[in-house]
């Protein structure tokens, strides 16, 4: 997929690490920085198939919860810049607790590590929403949130005790074409489904923070090359959609389109606070639902027409 993006990082920052670069976030970052001509190294614990990598970009198997592999790669690699995705999403972290805390916590720290003592400055992560409290108990909803609020925090420390800066992002619902896994890919599924002609039941409700991935990977890119001397976390957006939007938005593109939601509510973080990333920006181009959808649903259609996205 392409990244329909203005901005464009200067050259002159990397060679860039994206771990976790075989998702679906970091494939569709990759993408956009070698089309730039930026030297990408993608780490991923499995690797995808030779059809599946962004040409262009060096791929090495690496385990984020192993401190000297993430060392060795950063100091072989000539690594300059680190944009760290690599995580365990929400139904695994319920799944395998200890096993979401070593990739999603002990993975963080080893980045933060290798990039302390390579010098590294430009480091960009990952958060989520998900690591606002909320609901009664005052809480994150989930235990990959718990792990991810773990991870904002320890990022301060590490800009109090080595001057390390750094910048966490919480999207959301990250959608677009290629988005299948996580409980939020139902927002692309739903949209691939319409395209198809095909039935969807998305299996929640309520309100929330809509990003199409075009946006986040330009917002990525800006903080890549911003100048930052301090711990920043931020919310990307603080508007708000509900899933009756989204499926309006849907319909917009595609009229017969069999979609619908599961009335199961999906709580809704309150508070949402984009100010730091407009401070260390300014403003960017956002990617509105409707227009957002439209560009899903399209690739969607090419891709039924043309094959596997590439």
């Amino acid at each position: 997929m392409s990244c329909a993006t203005a901005f464009r990082l200067p050259l002159t920052i990397g060679p860039i690490l994206v771990t976790g670069g075989a998702g679906f976030l970091g494939r569709a970052l990759t993408q956009a920085l070698v089309a730039e001509g930026h030297r990408v190294v993608v780490s991923d614990l499995r690797l995808p198939d030779e059809a599946q990598r962004v040409t262009g970009a060096t791929y090495v198997q690496n385990d984020v919860r192993d401190g000297a592999a993430v060392m060795s790669l950063v100091e072989t690699q000539g690594i300059a810049a680190i944009v760290h995705l690599a995580a365990l999403v929400i139904p695994a972290c319920r799944k395998d607790p200890m096993l979401g805390a070593e990739v999603n916590v002990l993975g963080h720290i080893n980045l933060l590590e290798a990039a302390r003592r390579a010098g590294i400055r430009r480091l960009v992560y990952t958060s989520s929403l998900a690591a606002r409290p909320r609901g009664p108990l005052d809480s994150p909803a989930n235990l990959y949130g718990v792990y991810k609020a773990a991870c904002e925090d320890i990022s301060k420390v590490y800009l109090m005790d080595h001057g390390l800066p750094s910048v966490g992002l919480r999207p959301n619902v990250v959608y677009g074409p290629g988005r299948v896994e996580g409980e939020t890919a139902a927002i692309s599924l739903a949209m691939r489904a319409a395209a198809r002609g095909e039935r969807f039941e998305i299996p929640f409700t309520g309100r929330m923070c809509f990003q199409h991935v075009d946006e986040v990977i330009e917002i990525f890119k800006r903080c890549l090359a911003a100048q930052n001397d301090t711990a920043v976390v931020s919310d990307l957006t603080t508007k708000v959609h509900s899933i009756d939007d989204v499926l309006a938005a849907i319909r917009a593109c595609v009229p017969e389109a069999d979609v619908r939601a599961a009335p199961s509510l999906r709580a809704a973080p309150d508070g949402l606070d984009n100010n730091p990333l407009r401070r260390l920006l300014g403003n960017w181009k956002s990617v509105s639902l409707a227009e957002g959808t439209a560009r899903t649903i399209a690739r969607c259609r090419e891709a039924a027409v043309a094959g596997p996205l590439r």
